[in-house]
């Protein structure tokens, strides 16, 4: 008999489920397969993807501390000093060390080309930029608070993300999301070619990701009703999403 093979590629909007749903499916966030025996003479193959969207539960801030001047040795004094300053009121503020990771160091000189094509030898300037991570989503804005009041002089946003269990947690249940998708139109295909689907024969977990809600640090707003006018930052969903491949054994209706 000839073998009749449907495939349907799938790049449509995918299934918005809630976080609470369970998984179904023990795959990492990595690629994945699973499968049983041969395909039989028939068979549907289906892409689909499952989405999930949850509140997080951790925090990025990202600061800097600057500075500038004719001499690099008291530019770097002067990075050094501050960026102590701030470590430390962040760790009195009940930020671990550990949570305080630097992202980029640098110190160099400006230089400009004059009108007769020499170069103008400038100030050096010197970055110690730093990324805070805040457990407490909601004291994200307070921890910008304490990082410029104690030394940082630039804001360069906060990102608000997902643990590493909650993530993984969420990715079980946009596969299985993904899995529901497939399933259903697997059907819808079957229905159309005049088969029946039988069982699963194969699956593979193409992608996994996640979308994190960014602030930028033009997007923070002072909080005229707090003493001393507090930045407030508002934090909106994390989006995870998987994408799977399954083929399914089907026989002729």
């Amino acid at each position: 008999m000839r073998q009749q093979t449907l495939v349907l590629a799938v790049l449509g909007t995918a299934l918005l489920v809630t976080a609470g749903v369970a998984g179904a499916l023990t795959f990492g966030s990595g690629p994945a397969t699973a499968g049983q025996a041969a395909p039989s003479d028939q068979s549907i193959t289906v892409s689909a993807d499952g989405e999930v969207e949850a509140e997080p539960d951790q925090a990025l801030v990202r600061v800097a501390v600057t500075a500038t001047g004719n001499d690099s040795t008291a530019v770097r004094s002067e990075i050094a000093e501050r960026s102590a300053a701030m470590q430390s009121a962040l760790e009195e503020y009940g930020i671990s060390e550990e949570n305080v990771r630097t992202v980029h160091f640098t110190i160099r000189q400006e230089r400009e080309r004059t009108p007769e094509g020499g170069v103008e030898r400038g100030q050096y300037v010197g970055t110690h930029a730093f990324e805070i991570t805040v457990e407490d989503t909601d004291a994200a804005g307070e921890v910008v608070d304490v990082a410029v009041d104690n030394g940082a002089d630039r804001v360069d946003g906060v990102s608000f993300t997902l643990s590493d269990e909650k993530r993984e947690s969420l990715y079980q249940d946009a596969l299985t999301a993904a899995m529901g998708n497939a399933e259903t139109r697997a059907e819808t295909l079957a229905d159309a070619g005049d088969l029946s689907v039988t069982a699963t024969h194969s699956i593979v977990s193409a992608d996994t990701n996640y979308r994190p809600y960014h602030v930028e640090s033009a997007s923070f707003a002072a909080d005229s009703g707090s003493a001393g006018g507090g930045t407030s930052v508002q934090s909106g969903p994390v989006t995870v999403t998987a994408d799977v491949r399954v083929t399914y054994n089907a026989t002729v209706a």
